[in-house]
């Protein structure tokens, strides 16, 4: 029994290590082919500037804007890579501090706001601000919640500018937050795989994305103790929601 038992043992660790690998493969794949679009922009852009196409400052200044924003595209692929790679090794330490959601999430707000002067974005916010909406968070991970939820709805919504609808409550010890946007909204028959590691609705890559912010935010939620779901409601509408602070009984400290 000992030796039967022993052979699963070795069968299910080679399962996940070949799982991991599988894994592993396929990011590197996705990231790839991600990189390649800024890549290929800013090698033209330049050569066009050394060949001399761009023959007024004017243009020059346009050519190297466009290369700019291209390694800004760069940086949040790698980033993410970075992000994907830590959650996946367990190596990312939180450091649990009580913070109220609803401020928080009005000065991320206010950011945005201050940095955006397209107005491609515009944020609805609504939050109780009685001190009901205190949790356990890592501050910068939650950050990154906040990102990724508004890369995600830039980059799918399809609409221009993208409403976002955020609200933040208190119900029975615990804290919600509602992000919604303007867009078309996820298929029914998706709406449960979003979560998962690479997972695209645009099955054939036609838009930008590595699939695994969604996937980041849902690992991040897991470890401040919340749960997080998606459903259509006039757009892509997600709920996360926390312990309060009072109903946390996780280290406080970093874990």
């Amino acid at each position: 029994a000992n030796l039967k038992k022993m052979v699963e043992d070795i069968r299910d660790l080679m399962d996940r290590e070949r799982e991991a690998e599988r894994t592993k493969n396929e990011l590197i794949t996705n990231i790839a082919h991600d990189l390649r679009t800024p890549l290929t922009s800013i090698r033209g852009y330049i050569k066009g500037v050394l060949d001399g196409v761009a023959d007024t400052e004017e243009k020059r200044q346009m050519y190297l804007r466009t290369a700019y924003e291209s390694t800004e595209d760069m940086n949040v692929l790698l980033q993410k890579l970075f992000d994907f790679s830590r959650i996946e090794s367990g190596n990312v330490p939180f450091h649990m501090v009580p913070v109220d959601l609803a401020e928080f999430t009005s000065v991320y707000v206010a950011k945005k706001e201050e940095r955006d002067k397209t107005g491609r974005v515009r944020f609805h916010l609504s939050a109780v601000r009685d001190g009901s909406t205190e949790i356990y968070m890592d501050t910068e991970q939650f950050i990154r919640i906040y990102d990724n939820l508004l890369e995600n709805s830039c980059k799918y919504a399809g609409t221009e500018p993208v409403e976002l609808w955020i609200a933040v409550k208190a119900k029975e010890g615990r804290v919600f937050l509602e992000w919604k946007d303007n867009g078309p909204g996820v298929p029914r028959e998706k709406l449960g795989r979003i979560f998962e590691r690479f997972y695209r609705c645009d099955e054939s890559r036609s838009q930008k994305g590595s699939g695994v912010g969604l996937y980041v935010v849902e690992s991040i939620v897991k470890r401040l103790g919340g749960r997080i779901w998606a459903e259509n409601e006039g757009g892509l509408k997600l709920t996360l929601t926390f312990p309060g602070a009072e109903e946390w009984n996780g280290e406080n400290t970093d874990c």
